[in-house]
């Protein structure tokens, strides 16, 4: 399969590429020096298809034998803009989520397991670090545990650089969690994820966080206490001032797709939510439609901001699979709600 597809290449040195990452950070550049810098991102992200594809691949055929939902995504661009802008130091050729796998399970020990089964797998992949978010929550609730390699490639020595994938394995309940608060996020036009945005939100999250570990046995968020009467308290007292969970059941998306796509199988697909009418186009592409995806997708991305559009290009097995990985684009957010209100009866 991997044989018939095209795949796109990196064109641009170290230097271009990091130069080209100043330029997106910089508040000052002029649009002609915007422009040409992000067609060198546009090249180094699609670049990272093929290992990220590659690795995909093998997560898959690992994951037949679990019940594991394996996806893949190319990061979305503001996203990479942000992290940029966020994070001091950070050059573009050394960041390390520009391709990404989700691997997500039931529960922390199949976590566990699955990822250290993978780490000892025949993989030739330099295996560069590993983030666990669930044994030490991030301050913003954040739980998951992030694995990052360098892809290595015997047969294609032009991927050989420094190309960085990260591998999320989560639980479906960190799952609910991270796609409920990028949802929030998305509607109420805040970056919850970077920790930007209304403090009785981010507050709401963090709380919910430490009572979705202390079902799971593991450590509470810090900042919070471990006691589960106090942290329903906590959510009863923002709710009934804030009514979080009345603005989380309002969001809803009104979607466009056939059920031509609902029927696709194995390939690519394109999500197009558009902000002001709250609705969800798909575009669906073939696996060997890659590199006409990657093309669509980076040109979409250069209009997002005036088109009030958020788009994101992900690899899944199904449709089905693509909705239980991306929720928040389906504002699917029903499960996290009700165990929210289970909470507070």
């Amino acid at each position: 399969m991997l044989k018939n597809q095209t795949w796109k290449t990196p064109k641009y040195s170290r230097r271009e590429i990091n130069k080209a990452g100043e330029i997106i950070r910089n508040n000052d550049s002029t649009q002609e020096e915007i422009d040409s810098a992000s067609t060198i991102i546009d090249n180094w992200r699609a670049s990272h298809a093929y290992p990220l594809h590659v690795m995909y691949m093998h997560l898959r055929r690992m994951a037949k034998s679990k019940k594991c939902l394996v996806v893949e995504r190319l990061k979305r661009l503001d996203s990479i803009i942000g992290k940029l802008k966020r994070t001091t130091g950070m050059e573009l050729w050394r960041m390390q989520d520009l391709g990404g796998c989700r691997c997500i399970l039931d529960t922390v020990d199949e976590v566990y397991s699955f990822s250290e089964a993978y780490k000892n797998s025949k993989i030739r992949h330099e295996f560069k670090r590993s983030y666990d978010y669930i044994k030490a929550p991030k301050p913003s609730g954040y739980r998951s545990l992030h694995l990052v390699y360098k892809f290595y490639s015997d047969k294609k020595e032009t991927y050989n650089q420094n190309m960085l994938i990260e591998i999320q394995f989560r639980t479906h309940l960190q799952h609910i969690w991270a796609t409920t608060l990028e949802t929030m996020g998305i509607f109420t036009k805040q970056n919850l994820k970077a920790s930007q945005g209304d403090e009785h939100v981010k507050r709401f999250f963090v709380v919910v966080s430490s009572l979705f570990a202390i079902d799971e046995g593991y450590p509470i968020v810090p900042g919070t206490v471990n006691d589960r009467k106090e942290l329903i308290s906590e959510i009863e007292t923002i709710n009934a001032k804030y009514n979080v969970l009345d603005t989380l059941s309002a969001i809803k998306v009104f979607s466009d797709y056939t059920r031509e796509i609902e029927m696709k199988k194995s390939g690519y697909y394109m999500l197009l939510l558009n902000f002001n009418t709250r609705r969800l186009k798909i575009k669906y592409f073939l696996p060997s439609e890659i590199d006409k995806a990657n093309d669509i997708y980076a040109q979409i991305e250069k209009n997002r901001v005036e088109n009030k559009m958020d788009a994101v290009l992900v690899r899944a097995e199904s449709f089905n699979d693509l909705k239980a990985a991306y929720p928040n684009y389906f504002a699917d957010i029903t499960e996290f709600i009700y165990r929210v209100v289970i909470y507070l009866r």
